[in-house]
């Protein structure tokens, strides 16, 4: 039996707004459209035990972000409270505490090991 806790639904948020050309500072700065095929590669990747093939493919966005597809998928259950308020490459991350004045964010052991492409073997 359910608490009253479980059955009320979580309030409704907007998504930010989305820009692909990266031109407005505060909106998320790829497509909608890529958006949609992260999350749904994401929760494909992270439900082992539905049926089906799942495509091996990658979001052509991880690798325009430059993500470690393998790490994404390590840390996707876990990515806001690994990162906190932002998820970012280490550099922007270190210009976001700058930008905020504070002296620290957190996430940075998470994006260092989300952000940094695996050298060739």
């Amino acid at each position: 039996m359910r608490s009253e806790d479980e059955t009320q639904a979580l309030p409704k948020i907007p998504l930010m707004p989305f820009d692909a050309t990266a031109r407005t500072l505060w909106a998320v700065p790829f497509a909608f459209d890529d958006y949609l095929e992260l999350v749904d590669w994401t929760g494909r990747a992270l439900r082992s035990d539905k049926r089906g093939h799942i495509d091996a493919r990658q979001p052509r966005i991880l690798a325009r972000l430059n993500i470690d597809g393998e790490q994404f998928i390590s840390y996707a259950d876990r990515l806001l409270k690994a990162f906190g308020t932002a998820i970012c490459a280490p550099q922007a991350l270190t210009s976001l505490c700058a930008r905020r004045q504070t002296k620290y964010l957190r996430g940075i052991r998470a994006a260092r090991q989300l952000f940094t492409p695996k050298l060739a073997a």
